[in-house]
C-alpha cells in the first residue's frame, strides 16, 4: 500500500501515527528526497526485512527529481508500505503528480477542519461546539497542543463525560497567539485599562516586552493583508491561502469592524518606529511600549 499526503505537518503525522501502530519500530525507516536518492528508497522497498513487512516515509515528495523508477515502483508494489510527504501543494501539472492522484492513497491537508478533529479525539465524551471554539481560540492551530489539553481535559472529567466552557477556562492556558486576540480589541477599543492588564499579565507569564511588540505588529501586519483580501477573495479562498482556521478568519473580520485601515497602517507605523529607536539605543523597549499604550 502506498499513500500521499500533502499539506500541514500536524495533521499528517497524525495520520502517519495511526498507521505505524501496526508496524515494529525497527521496520519504521525515514528518507528525505532533499538527501536521498529516489533510487536508494525504491531499493530499500524491494529488500526483503526478516522482521515483517516495512513501512518507509519519504519527506519532500516535491523534491523528487527523476520519478521514472517511483513510478515504475507504483505500477508494480511489492508488501511493504510506503508514505510519501509534501509539506506543500504539488505541482498538478507534472506527470508525477498525476501518478501519485491515481496510483496511491493520495489526501491533502491544505483545507483541515479541526472541529472534526475534536470530534474524532472526543469519543464517548460530549462538548458544546461554544467548548470546542473555545478550546480552538485558546490553542490557535496548533494541532498537538489541542490534543494534549483535550487529553488533560478528558482525564479531569472521566466520570462526567462532558467537557465545558469552565473547564476549558480553568485547566486549558490561553496560548500568546489567543491573548494578544484580547489585547487587540482593546487597542483597538482603546481600553487602556484592560491594555495594560493584559500587557502585565503577559510579562508576569513570561513573555518578553520585544516578543509582545513584534507579536502585535505581525497581527496588524495580517489584519490589514485581511483587509485587502476580503475585497476581492471569499472566505473559503483566504482559509486556503492562509491555512488558517474559519474561526480565526471570523475573529479577524470581527476586529475590522472595530477599526479602519488608516488606523492600522498608523499603527504598523508607529510600531516600526519604536523598533528603529529602540535598536539606535535611543529609548528602552519597557519606555517604548508604555508611551505607545499612552499615545492610543
Amino acid at each position: 500500500m502506498t499513500y500521499t499526503f500533502i499539506g500541514e505537518k500536524d495533521y499528517i503525522e497524525k495520520e502517519i501515527n495511526k498507521i505505524s501502530k501496526s508496524f515494529n519500530i525497527e521496520n519504521i525507516v525515514r528518507y528525505n528526497l532533499e538527501e536521498t536518492s529516489i533510487n536508494k528508497v525504491i531499493e530499500d522497498l524491494n529488500t526483503v526485512s526478516l522482521f515483517g513487512n516495512k513501512l518507509i516515509i519519504v519527506n519532500s515528495i516535491d523534491k523528487i527529481e527523476n520519478p521514472d523508477p517511483l513510478i515504475k515502483y507504483l505500477n508494480n508494489e511489492g508488501a511493504n508500505t510506503l508514505i510519501l510527504l509534501s509539506f506543500k501543494e504539488l505541482d498538478k501539472r507534472k506527470k508525477i503528480t498525476k501518478v501519485l492522484q491515481e496510483k496511491t492513497k493520495y489526501k491533502e491537508f491544505l483545507s483541515y477542519n479541526i472541529e472534526s478533529v475534536i470530534k474524532e479525539d472526543l469519543k464517548d465524551f460530549k462538548m458544546s461546539p461554544m467548548a470546542i471554539n473555545l478550546l480552538i481560540s485558546y490553542c490557535g492551530n496548533n494541532l498537538s497542543r489541542i490534543e494534549n489539553e483535550l487529553e488533560k481535559l478528558k482525564l479531569y472529567k472521566l466520570n462526567e463525560k462532558e467537557i465545558t466552557t469552565e473547564d476549558i477556562e480553568n485547566l486549558v492556558k490561553k496560548s500568546l497567539d489567543s491573548t494578544i486576540f484580547n489585547l487587540i480589541d482593546k487597542i483597538n477599543e482603546k481600553d487602556k485599562v484592560k491594555i495594560f492588564k493584559i500587557y502585565n499579565e503577559l510579562l508576569e507569564e513570561g513573555e518578553t516586552e520585544e516578543k509582545i511588540m513584534y507579536t502585535i505588529a505581525n497581527h496588524y501586519r495580517l489584519l490589514f493583508q485581511i483587509s485587502e483580501k476580503i475585497k476581492s477573495l471569499s472566505d473559503d479562498e483566504i482559509i486556503k491561502e492562509y491555512r488558517m482556521h474559519p474561526y480565526r478568519l471570523t475573529k479577524l473580520k470581527e476586529q475590522l469592524n472595530l477599526i479602519v485601515q488608516d488606523d492600522i497602517l498608523t499603527i504598523l507605523k508607529r510600531l516600526s518606529d519604536i523598533d528603529i529607536n529602540i535598536k539606535k539605543g535611543k529609548i528602552d523597549i519597557k519606555t517604548a511600549m508604555f508611551l505607545f499604550f499612552e499615545g492610543l
